[in-house]
């Protein structure tokens, strides 16, 4: 590189010599003006050509020569700066520097493969399922624990599934813990993130996968039995509820066939609905802007799938994660994930 300017700065010097050489005489007898113009006769140390011709001959040669150098001298300055492999490449990325895309990428462009540690929990429950329910059947896991509800099918007709989601694991996921369960401690969150989590599956004669596909006109609640849990396990609140959005998605699952692969539709609902009463903003609820209503202060995040039966019968698996207002606030992203995050799997 060193060398490749000093060529150029030659090259530049060799044409300003070039000028000065070819210069016309002033014959001697020339006037100057204030002394700008010095005297340019025959006896200084420019050198004069006697005729026009050898004077143009001579200032076209040099000047060819001094093109030439020049042109030399910037190819080999541009071959250098071009060159990857060259130690003087000022873009040449250097592994030692250790910026994020050598840490991403290798040196032809591709992807390195990252090894990512498990941020999240994957909680299971075991769900026994009839193969042909002549009444409603009905099982519930709250936060993974088995609830008693008294109807449970005998294990001589039942399938054997397991429903599973996942939780991130900053948040608190022992029981015993000093902290409350699913409280995030994390930078600026510092809050629970969950009321509870729930697994329940309803079994019946008339429930299909169009059960589901009507829900959002029919009614979220009452299409998914939320509303006749035993022992008014949900907010009867929720019956009333707001759908605030909903989306399917498809999963693979087991095929009753060994070895097989099937598709499983899951429907997701989000739910919500507001306290029963709203004290005026004069009396100290500052959420109460003089609208006529309250914020929704209970939020659902649905998840549901139907196992169908050959009699037509069917196995409705769903998830629910319970948050308020304050909750919904800290966790609402992780919220979303976990309950996408639900799957249904034969055994």
């Amino acid at each position: 590189m060193v060398a490749s300017l000093r060529r150029i700065t030659l090259a530049a010097s060799t044409l300003v010599a070039a000028v000065a050489f070819t210069a016309p005489c002033v014959p001697s007898h020339a006037r100057t003006t204030s002394g700008l113009v010095g005297d340019h006769s025959p006896s200084s140390s420019t050198l004069c050509l006697s005729t026009n011709e050898s004077l143009e001959e001579s200032r076209r040669d040099i000047l060819l020569h001094t093109v030439r150098m020049a042109a030399l001298a910037s190819l080999s300055v541009n071959s250098r700066l071009a060159w990857a492999g060259d130690d003087e490449y000022l873009y040449k990325r250097k592994s030692e520097d250790g910026d994020l895309t050598t840490k991403l990428f290798n040196e032809d462009g591709s992807p390195k493969d990252a090894v990512v540690e498990a941020q999240e929990k994957t909680i299971t429950v075991p769900l026994s399922l009839p193969r042909t329910p002549s009444s409603i059947s009905v099982s519930i896991f709250e936060d993974g624990v088995v609830k008693p509800t008294g109807q449970t099918p005998s294990a001589e007709d039942t399938n054997t599934v397991s429903a599973s989601y996942k939780l991130p694991l900053k948040w608190n996921l022992d029981p015993s813990d000093k902290l409350p369960l699913y409280f995030d401690s994390s930078e600026g969150k510092n809050g629970k993130a969950l009321q509870r989590a729930t697994i329940y599956s309803v079994s019946a004669s008339k429930v299909s996968l169009s059960t589901l596909e009507k829900a959002s006109r029919v009614g979220v609640a009452s299409s998914l039995f939320m509303d006749k849990l035993p022992n008014n396990y949900f907010d009867q609140g929720v019956a009333k509820a707001d759908l605030i959005g909903g989306r399917t998605s498809r999963k693979p699952i087991k095929s009753e066939i060994e070895g097989g692969i099937d598709e499983q539709v899951y429907y997701e609902f989000d739910v919500a609905f507001a306290p029963k009463e709203c004290p005026d903003f004069s009396a100290g609820n500052k959420e109460n802007l003089g609208l006529g209503f309250c914020p929704y202060d209970n939020i659902f995040l649905v998840s549901a799938t139907v196992l169908e039966n050959d009699d037509g019968s069917g196995n409705m698996i769903v998830a629910v994660l319970e948050c308020n207002k304050d909750e919904w606030k800290i966790g609402n992203a992780d919220l979303k994930r976990a309950r996408s995050s639900f799957t249904v799997e034969r055994g």
